[in-house]
């Protein structure tokens, strides 16, 4: 791509087709350093910054962002390459919020709160890092309390389910996955048709990676309460794990 075509590129018309014609103009740099590598590299920000406005997010092509930062730094341009390392991080941010959301979705608030914090770390100012790391960590500070709560209720009268549903979910909170099964079992067996432990137990069976068997208890959940949120959320990420063998949390 010329570097007039380049100029007049309309970024609008496709995020793929704007990444691709970066691509081509960074392919076009020796070093960065001479004349015309620091107009090419001018442009480049210059478009990258467009995008930002255009979308409101960063171009989605990482690689790019690498590429240019070492780019940049040989041939001193430090606000592109601040701009570049910026936007690594908040990509790098992003895999960790999603990974952390994951996690708080299971209702395991101990692996939420350790990749919500580091991706507010790496990227400070992320719309919702910070926000959701806020949110397991009150969770995670007031599980003892629930569990002991739970108990106290539950020594009082063994067959309140409504009690053991509480303690399963601060259990699992607390990275108790595999032990809250077996409480979450006591809850439907004292109340069959109880359509939210069956979505929270299947959450927990997912984030065990039971995925067969956390489809059957959303699949429940769902015949009871066609709403249910959490069994809802649950099957949508089961599907995103099958069309995604390689994720890993």
């Amino acid at each position: 791509m010329s570097l007039e075509n380049l100029k007049t590129l309309d970024v609008t018309l496709s995020m793929k087709g704007t990444a691709d014609a970066i691509n081509r103009a960074i392919g076009q740099l020796n070093d960065g350093c001479s004349a015309q590598d620091k107009e090419i590299l001018a442009v480049i920000n210059r478009k990258l910054l467009e995008v930002d406005e255009a979308f409101d997010r960063p171009l989605d092509s990482p690689e790019i962002f690498v590429k240019l930062k070492n780019i940049a730094s040989s041939a001193g341009n430090s606000n592109l390459e601040s701009y570049c390392q910026e936007q690594v991080n908040m990509i790098k941010a992003n895999e960790l919020h999603f990974k952390g959301y994951t996690w708080l979705y299971f209702g395991d608030c101990v692996n939420a709160t350790k990749y919500l914090r580091e991706a507010a770390e790496i990227a400070p100012k992320h719309p919702l890092a910070a926000i959701d790391l806020e949110k397991a960590e009150k969770r995670l500070a007031k599980a003892d309390a629930e569990i002991e709560k739970a108990e106290i209720q539950i020594d009082k009268n063994p067959d309140k389910a409504d009690a053991w549903l509480k303690k399963a979910n601060a259990m699992v909170i607390k990275g108790q996955l595999e032990e809250s099964l077996a409480v979450y079992d006591r809850v439907i067996v004292l109340n069959p048709d109880n359509p939210d432990a069956m979505a929270k137990k299947g959450a927990a069976l997912e984030g065990l990676g039971q995925f067969d068997e956390a489809i059957k208890m959303f699949e429940r959940a769902l015949e009871i309460k066609p709403a249910s949120q959490i069994a809802k959320k649950g099957m949508n990420l089961v599907e995103y794990f099958a069309e995604n063998p390689d994720f890993k949390l």
